[in-house]
């Protein structure tokens, strides 16, 4: 949060929130139309990280709140014309995803996070988030490990000792940070 620019929380939301937004105002009327004939999906890819806010990724997450939100809103305001809308909520995927992330300063990521690496296979993710779909799901997660579901749960019940958590996960990560940042410096001198 402190060290990124606004810039890049202005592509997040723009790219995750803003682009969603846009492409459903231009789609959604032709599907509302005027002669009856309606109904439709509204498909919509958000982030376990939509439900659940996590240190280092406030501007990721906000983006995704964002879609939670307003899949929430317009899923209300269309259902009597027959346009259903679904929110997907995934854990990590394993994609090349993180390499084009977003650093603080605007630049790219540039490799793989191990927890991308070790995330789901992209084509069962896909198969599953359709049949759940097709069955009438609304608004799910997918591929969510054990420790993600934990914290959702966690959220709603035990509130105050999940942010004990996340507080300890940033913490442990600045720990992190500062000894690499030391190895490097060992090395170059």
């Amino acid at each position: 949060f402190l060290d990124t620019d606004m810039d890049v929380d202005t592509k997040l939301m723009q790219i995750n929130f803003l682009a969603g937004a846009a492409f459903a105002k231009a789609f959604v009327p032709g599907m509302v139309d005027q002669s009856g004939h309606t109904g439709g999906k509204i498909i919509w890819i958000s982030s376990l990280q939509g439900l659940l806010g996590i240190p280092n990724r406030s501007s990721y997450a906000a983006s995704k709140f964002a879609v939670q939100g307003y899949t929430e809103s317009i899923r209300a305001e269309l259902k009597s014309s027959g346009v259903t809308v679904h929110t997907v909520s995934p854990g990590y995927i394993n994609t090349g995803l993180s390499k084009s992330a977003l650093t603080g300063d605007g630049g790219k990521h540039g490799k793989l996070d191990p927890t991308t690496a070790a995330g789901a296979n992209p084509e069962s993710v896909a198969l599953e988030y359709l049949t759940r779909i097709a069955k009438g799901e609304v608004d799910f997660t997918i591929a969510a490990n054990f420790s993600s579901i934990v914290a959702l749960i966690l959220r709603f019940f035990f509130p105050a000792f999940l942010q004990m958590l996340l507080v300890k996960r940033y913490e442990k990560g600045l720990v992190t940070i500062k000894d690499e940042d030391n190895d490097n410096k060992d090395k170059q001198e």
